[in-house]
């Protein structure tokens, strides 16, 4: 088979594709797998509860303390961070998305992180359904 014939291309490049493929899964982890079909439970540090589902389809929707519905997409911005882009309703001019460090959990979990400006803890909980 000569180095430039059909077939040989072909094989290379289907070679090629198969360890392309490989690589991306064996790197890029789904840390958000456990949150599909589940519901994170944000309670911030004055009480307030969002409530908010994370799809497999790179979509999310919330339901923020004062029942206001938002919605957006997501995206990895590498592997162990991903970005929220509110679509629904429009985001405030300038707007950007909002981009978290994501470990893997499972339904039951729970942990704490700070807020924004690092003086409050916030409570989340991933909850089955």
């Amino acid at each position: 088979m000569s180095l430039h014939s059909k077939g040989f291309i072909m094989k290379r490049i289907l070679i090629a594709t198969a360890l392309v493929a490989a690589s991306a899964g064996a790197a890029m982890a789904d840390n958000l797998a456990g949150y599909y079909g589940n519901t994170v439970v944000q309670t911030a540090p004055d009480g307030k509860v969002t409530k908010s589902k994370v799809n497999a389809d790179k979509t999310y929707t919330a339901v923020q303390p004062d029942g206001t519905k938002t919605s957006g997409t997501w995206a990895w911005k590498d592997a162990s961070e991903a970005c929220f882009t509110q679509t629904s309703p429009a985001p405030a001019a300038g707007q950007g998305p909002a981009c978290y460090k994501i470990e893997p959990k499972k339904a039951g979990d729970k942990w704490e992180t700070k807020t924004p400006d690092g003086k409050a803890t916030i409570k989340i909980e991933l909850v089955a359904g």
